[in-house]
């Protein structure tokens, strides 16, 4: 079967595609994959590393954007249309499967003008416009949580999957992660993290209130994106001689394994992850993304107990601090969390989604015949 996968921008639409394509080469060993994103997108960085063959097309957004804006991001759209309707005839695919960002427009709607099964994945308690507009189309809408159905159509084909993780990150071995970094048995690990990129408000809140800790044998692992890491490094100067600094981390899942407490953003791939390992946070949802998705994603796991939410506007170093404490040292609290981050993890995701992916291709190639 051929599988055309689409999704970029972010992270959080990439990376969630990626393992979607790797459950989809292990379920058909006749998988033929090609992914279609931006050529100024990360995915033309990230998709090539994986060894999943790459193509790209025009595409730009019009959402929160200024007339002339939209009207340059629709030319791009109506190019990544062309282009993409050109793609799905060189390739073939038996179904078409797009995670969101501004690419999967044209992608899908080209699946859709050529009559190809259309497969979407999100990410988010709230819906990307993408996928809302699209999922009327769609064969199957994957959701992670229950609070998407009130924001998608009333005929569209929603089915309950967590986000697809790495297996690498549920498989990481606690004991052998924290011989690896050097952690002793009864350091408490903290690991902080704003996202892939990092971000500058959040940095410094993070610095402030980890200055106020008093947690005894606290270790802390802060990873301050790329853009930030001399800011970061010159606010902490030599106060913080436990805390361990990282422009970014290629070792993740070893990461999340050592640590005992988190504060994040609230991206639905963080989200996901902290779920599969089970790992009690406090988040901080960015109050700069398009329709505020990071607030519904993070107030979902707040309202079943597994996970602090702080809002950024008005955050002071002490409440912060104060909230770190609790989840590092309440074990009682940590417990629940763990607890209700289980009820939520979906650690087969990937597979369940990549099954009915498989199905609905295996439909449409013999209804071509």
């Amino acid at each position: 079967m051929r599988y055309l996968i689409t999704g970029g921008g972010t992270g959080g639409h990439i990376y969630p595609a990626l393992s979607i394509a790797r459950a989809l080469t292990e379920l058909d060993a006749g998988a033929e994959l090609l992914y279609v994103g931006t050529a100024t997108g990360r995915e033309a960085s990230v998709v090539p590393r994986s060894g999943v063959p790459f193509a790209t097309i025009a595409s730009g957004g019009v959402i929160n954007l200024g007339l002339l804006q939209k009207l340059r991001g629709g030319l791009r759209a109506a190019r990544g249309l062309v282009e993409a309707l050109g793609h799905i005839r060189r390739f073939r695919p038996d179904v078409v499967v797009g995670t969101g960002g501004f690419v999967a427009g044209p992608v899908l709607a080209a699946a859709r003008l050529m009559r190809v099964p259309i497969v979407i994945q999100e990410q988010n308690a709230f819906p990307g416009v993408t996928n809302r507009l699209a999922a009327r189309w769609a064969e199957a809408v994957f959701v992670p949580y229950e609070e998407a159905r009130a924001h998608f159509p009333a005929r569209a084909r929603l089915v309950r999957a967590g986000n697809p993780v790495r297996p690498e990150i549920a498989a990481a071995d606690r004991a052998a992660a924290r011989a690896a970094l050097g952690i002793g048995p009864d350091e408490r690990v903290l690991v902080i993290m704003g996202g892939s990129g990092g971000a500058r408000d959040f940095n410094r809140a993070a610095v402030e209130a980890v200055l106020r800790l008093s947690v005894d044998g606290l270790r802390v692992v802060h990873i301050t994106g790329e853009r930030y890491f001399d800011q970061v490094k010159a606010h902490y100067g030599d106060r913080a001689p436990f805390v361990t600094l990282l422009p970014y981390a290629h070792n993740m899942p070893e990461i999340y394994a050592a640590a005992d407490a988190g504060l994040f953003r609230a991206g639905a791939l963080t989200l996901a992850e902290i779920q599969v390992r089970r790992l009690p946070s406090v988040l901080i949802p960015s109050p700069n993304v398009t329709h505020n998705h990071q607030e519904w994603n993070a107030r979902t796991l707040e309202r079943r107990g597994a996970a602090l939410v702080l809002r950024e506007a008005g955050l002071t170093a002490d409440d912060l601090a104060a909230a770190l404490t609790s989840v590092l040292t309440d074990t009682a609290l940590a417990a629940r969390m763990r607890a209700a981050l289980g009820e939520l993890a979906d650690p087969g995701a990937a597979g369940t989604i990549a099954q009915r992916i498989v199905s609905i291709a295996r439909e449409s190639g013999r209804n071509r015949r």
